[in-house]
């Protein structure tokens, strides 16, 4: 059955293709990804050159944030490993690409059999690995001709995409067997997987990875023109909707509060011209981070890379993507630097975590921007709470650590079987 839905997945794909091409051209996200390597989307590569390295492991991440999150996993694995590790987006292979332990980086391949049959001919892996939620039915088809293990990790299946994979499991669960062992994040995604693959495969819960990465960071606020004085609060990886009230909120706020800096980080860059027009219709006066000239108390960051320092020396952290519905952006990247956070209720994509602090005391929901307004001028007059909150967001971040040597151990022991 799985070759019968193999079939009509690729005629469906390459029949879609060309629409896909087609928005993609005409997107201002997008389209200067578009030629951005594109022979790695044919599975087009160099020669892998392995040396001496005994076993290949082709790591397989969505975007940025997942290559982020596997580094620490990469770094716990044997030096004689060669490691190939493949991302969607242009930011996850370009962060890839300098990680030290990555031997070979490039773009995930179209799914289309016959291509991902190159990419399994040319990288030859003993292991594929897939980060999160990672479903292409081709990949996942043409591990198991090849006899190479898949394992997932981290996996993950948000409220939104298990009511997807349900209403079509008669279809996924065909794919989703052929993991031989998924390492998931929770038991509700224990659970969600376990459905899905009617119980073929092992399944067994590590806690979540992201919660053991390093974010030790040198910041200092000199470095960004601030003050001991100064209250900092960072809207990081924005979404559209949200800069709108972030605006407003500093209208109102700066109104009463004198030594405020607000750091607005928008989640796609190519905004940036769009949030400019949402600011001068307020008549805020903006200092772009790539300018370094902070001459005023509102810093609209215009450069990729910059959101963890600028977490690590802000005194509260709002996370974007959750006063609208967008699914929010991960909670433990602020709280890991004894930041309170603040999100909307749109929390689905990274709901154990969201829950998890909320019940420490580490983070607060608000609701609209009456509700942040008054959560930050809370935290303004009460340096105590302040204090508190952030101890309590650090707390579950390090309560929650030991994901990474878990899973670790799983891959080794399977690596090696």
């Amino acid at each position: 059955m799985a070759k019968a839905y193999l079939i009509i997945y690729n005629v469906l794909f390459i029949l879609l293709l060309p629409i896909v091409v087609f928005t993609v051209l005409f997107s201002n996200k997008y389209r200067k990804e578009f030629f951005y390597k594109l022979l790695e989307r044919f599975a087009v590569y160099r020669p892998l050159n392995k040396g001496a390295k005994t076993k290949t492991i082709w790591v397989h991440c969505a975007s940025l944030g997942e290559v982020r999150s596997v580094e620490p996993i990469l770094d716990g694995l044997n030096n004689n490993c060669y490691i190939v590790l493949t991302s969607i987006t242009k930011s996850g292979r370009e962060y890839a690409q300098k990680l030290q332990k990555v031997d070979f980086a490039a773009l995930l391949p179209l799914d289309i059999y016959p291509i991902m049959c190159n990419a399994f001919n040319s990288i030859d892996p003993d292991m594929l690995l897939l980060v999160e939620t990672e479903f292409w039915a081709s990949m996942l088809y043409t591990a198991s001709v090849k006899k190479v293990k898949v394992v997932t990790v981290n996996g993950r299946i948000s409220d939104k995409s298990f009511a997807v994979y349900k209403k079509l499991k008669f279809f996924w669960k065909e794919f989703v067997r052929l993991i031989d062992v998924v390492i998931a994040r929770s038991r509700d995604d224990a659970d969600r997987f376990k459905f899905l693959n009617d119980g073929k495969n092992k399944v067994v819960v590590s806690g979540n990875i992201k919660y053991d990465r390093d974010f030790t960071l040198n910041s200092k606020r000199e470095d960004f023109l601030l003050s001991r004085e100064d209250f900092v609060f960072t809207a990081g990886s924005t979404r559209n909707g949200e800069e709108k009230i972030i605006a407003d909120v500093y209208n109102k706020i700066s109104s009463d509060c004198r030594a405020i800096k607000f750091f607005l980080v928008p989640r796609h860059l190519s905004r940036i011209g769009e949030i400019i027009k949402i600011l001068k219709n307020r008549n805020i006066k903006y200092s772009l981070f790539s300018l370094r000239n902070f001459n005023s108390d509102f810093i609209l960051v215009d450069l990729f890379g910059k959101l963890q320092n600028i977490y690590s020396i802000s005194d509260v952290c709002y996370v974007g993507g959750s006063l609208v519905d967008k699914g929010g952006q991960n909670p433990i990247e602020p709280a890991a630097y004894e930041k309170p956070v603040l999100f909307g209720k749109n929390m689905h994509n990274f709901k154990p975590e969201a829950e998890d602090l909320l019940r420490e005391g580490g983070a607060f929901i608000v609701e609209n921007f009456d509700d942040l307004v008054g959560k930050i001028k809370m935290f303004i007059s009460n340096r105590q709470l302040l204090e508190k909150v952030g101890r309590n967001a650090l707390k579950t971040v390090n309560s929650q650590k030991g994901a990474v040597s878990f899973t670790i151990k799983i891959i080794k022991e399977n690596l090696n079987a």
